[in-house]
């Protein structure tokens, strides 16, 4: 075509996109350090699962945007090596000649290439096509149909516009070619006989390439040229321009998407980092403090929104959407990229760099999260938005001493008396005094610790479940032991109100009282124990089988150890609430459904966000212990939810919000009505405090809150043999 211009259009464009993205890399360079690079065929197997193949793109929830989107991002990878070539034409008038023309006589020394050329040409109008149906898709969906989670703004209208550009000049410039062919092949040798013109034809290998050649017949072969020459320049000028508006905005993912799935943390969402207090790492204090992957995940997040679509403080109304703080974050940093680099302002009195909260955050949006985790469940770049949180509560706890007021007491209630309510220690067997239970290191053996949790221990409510698992595990013969008053809480609230000091202070006093025991296997009855012994306890040298008490109680039904033979009252509709640390981070989905399925007469319904689309009570992250100032109660939205469940199991001509709605998430939260009766089933004692609660706020006296251990407790069959022990079944404690 014309090497000057296409070096010109190169050159400037390739030295603008160096200059900014110099500024980008410097910042992450500046950034704490961490090591992503374990792990390697583990992270090679997710970057082709979920990065090259965008499985989470076309999550059920999303299904339809998803699909589309992968019709957009097909074409660009397939058009990736279209574009190298139309650059290298742009240069040589011998590419241009043999890529265009497909008889060309270089063509002829390598059939099988010629071959792989036009499937890749097939390829390449079939996505390109695709491409431009997910551009009217998703203009359309932004214009009329405005779901919630979509931000409008013009910067998603102008990228549209650019890629339908791509695909139109692509189809321009393959089209201008096949009229100038046909424009050659009419024309006739001076002295042979005249013979009809040959009508135009379509090659398969380039199906819409044709019919846009077939279009622009009639403009005549000088004509088409034109246009050909002015999409071939469009198109690469609309691919330089694309290349350095991509490092401005929400469109940077197109760069750090991939690499972002790559370097995902590869553990469960459950487990926080474990920093070193030695060292004094004390939290994130500047932005300087995040890791340069927390700088990584700000590039990527494309502000789709999917974060919001069952974020409990979204839905509610509280100063906190992950979308909002990753923009927050990212478009701050871009502002003082020098300052992020030299640590201080390099104009004027050279102040140092700001705390992240007060500069970039505000506290209440900081101390908003529950950790529920759902927005690391829909991200489809892996962002792991929770972790950085709490870095920045760890500041504001170890260092600032700025917390919600509330929270004071629950940390002096640990660190006193080894339990968030600051009872005495001494109370801490009390809801088993009738029970003669074994205690760990009376001289006996035992297969399990049943490690009860403060909950289980000192509320009343949650008495009865620790009792109700205590009946089954005797039925069952499981062989099982307490540690009586020496236990202590295992530090989950601690962690996630940001007092590390605290929760490693409890974890190192555990794990190495355990294993001085030689504790191996771990019962809990608590989703938040269970994670934190699970995931966490790990890294302080505990290394158990920890078993989370519906995973026994299923697994004891299998191997009929228990029998279940009679429910309160036969048809009673239940529905179940799953709880987020034992769901959603890790992964425990089908257990509790199994247990609940096997007791006689109940009928489990499902509500509309259940399993990975479950919707947080409002305890997680530490705010069971933190009052709601903003917004409406989330409890109460999760009830409302179960409220309606019921009434619609009772009556299905009970109007029921349309799941596949998106314009305003959540609705199924805003039933006020009484709702029908029935039993909302738990797992976790948290979510019981919370939904008895709300219960009781919403005036909802026919619905009843039931631990499933309760449930099956009721419903079995005793013939306790006076508590005999026999050997244990193997539990399958991983996610299912």
């Amino acid at each position: 075509m014309n090497p000057i211009i296409t070096g010109l259009l190169l050159a400037g464009a390739v030295s603008l996109f160096v200059i900014t993205m110099s500024g980008r890399v410097g910042v992450l360079l500046a950034m704490k350090k961490e090591n992503r690079l374990d792990h390697i065929p583990y992270r090679v197997a997710q970057l082709v699962r979920f990065g090259l193949g965008q499985k989470r793109m076309v999550d059920p929830e999303e299904f339809t945007p998803g699909l589309f989107h992968i019709f957009i991002y097909a074409a660009f990878m397939v058009l990736a090596v279209r574009t190298v070539m139309l650059f290298v034409m742009g240069f040589s008038s011998t590419a241009l000649d043999v890529l265009t023309d497909l008889s060309h006589p270089a063509w002829d020394a390598a059939p099988p290439l010629l071959g792989l050329y036009k499937v890749y040409l097939l390829v390449k109008d079939i996505v390109a096509a695709l491409a431009l149906a997910g551009v009217a898709y998703f203009v359309w969906t932004r214009w009329k149909v405005k779901p919630d989670r979509m931000s409008q703004s013009w910067e998603a209208y102008l990228i549209l516009g650019f890629i339908a550009g791509l695909m139109i000049t692509e189809f321009m410039f393959g089209g201008s070619h096949m009229v100038a062919a046909h424009a050659a092949a009419q024309q006739v040798p001076m002295g042979a006989t005249q013979v009809p013109a040959a009508p135009a034809a379509m090659v398969w290998w380039e199906p819409i390439t044709s019919l846009t050649g077939l279009a622009m017949m009639p403009l005549g072969a000088t004509a088409a040229h034109v246009l050909g020459v002015a999409g071939f320049f469009i198109h690469l000028t609309i691919i330089l321009a694309f290349l350095n508006f991509l490092p401005l905005g929400k469109h940077f993912h197109i760069i750090t998407g991939l690499p972002n799935v790559f370097f995902q943390r590869t553990h469960s969402t459950g487990k926080l980092s474990t920093p070193n207090l030695e060292k004094e790492e004390f939290g994130a204090a500047t932005v300087k403090d995040l890791t340069w992957k927390n700088g990584l995940d700000l590039y990527s997040c494309t502000e789709c929104g999917r974060c919001q679509t069952h974020c409990p403080t979204y839905i509610t109304g509280k100063p906190l959407t992950h979308k909002g703080v990753n923009q927050d974050l990212k478009h701050w940093i871009w502002e003082h990229e020098r300052w992020v680099e030299e640590g201080y302002n390099p104009h004027g009195a050279k102040e140092p760099l700001p705390e992240i909260v007060g500069s970039a955050l505000k506290a209440e949006t900081v101390w908003a999260c529950t950790s529920c985790g759902w927005c690391e469940q829909a991200c489809p770049v892996f962002i792991e938005n929770v972790p950085r949180l709490i870095d920045m509560r760890r500041y504001q706890v170890q260092v600032k001493a700025e917390f919600p007021p509330e929270i004071q007491r629950v940390f002096e209630g640990m660190e006193r008396q080894g339990n968030p309510w600051g009872l005495g220690q001494d109370r801490r067997d009390e809801w088993a005094e009738d029970l003669a239970l074994p205690t760990w290191g009376d001289g006996g053996e035992y297969e399990y610790l049943f490690f009860v949790g403060c909950a289980g221990s000192y509320d009343d409510k949650q008495k009865k479940v620790s009792r109700a698992l205590v009946k089954i595990m005797r039925e069952a013969g499981v062989s099982f032991a307490t540690l009586s008053k020496q236990e202590m809480c295992n530090g989950d609230s601690a962690r996630r109100m940001g007092n590390e000091y605290l929760y490693q202070t409890l974890a190192k006093t555990n794990v190495e009282s355990w294993n001085a025991m030689g504790v191996k296997a771990v019962i809990t009855q608590c989703p938040h124990c269970f994670n934190t012994i699970k995931n966490e306890y790990p890294e302080f040298g505990g290394e158990y089988r920890v078993i989370n008490h519906t995973q026994l109680i299923n697994e004891l039904l299998k191997d009929k150890r228990i029998k279940l033979s009679s429910v309160m009252n036969a048809g009673t509709k239940l529905t179940y609430h799953d709880p987020c640390y034992l769901g959603r981070h890790n992964g425990v989905y089908d257990a509790p459904r199994e247990v609940l399925n096997a007791i006689p007469g109940l009928e489990v319904v499902e509500m509309q966000r259940s399993k990975r689309e479950g919707f947080c009570c409002g305890a997680g992250g530490g705010r069971m212990w933190m009052e709601e100032h903003i917004g409406t109660r989330i409890n109460h939205n999760r009830m409302n939810e179960a409220a309606l469940t019921l009434k619609h199991a009772e009556d299905p001509n009970t109007p029921f919000p349309d799941a596949a709605d998106k314009k305003k998430p959540g609705m199924v939260g805003d039933y006020k009505e009484p709702g029908g009766k029935g039993i909302v089933a738990v797992a976790c004692p948290f979510c019981s405090t919370m939904l008895n609660d709300a219960k009781n706020d919403t005036a909802r006296e026919q619905i009843q809150i039931k631990d499933i251990t309760e449930l099956v407790a009721d419903s079995m069959e005793v013939s306790n043999k006076g508590g005999t022990v026999s050997p244990s079944p193997v539990v399958n404690a991983k996610p299912e």
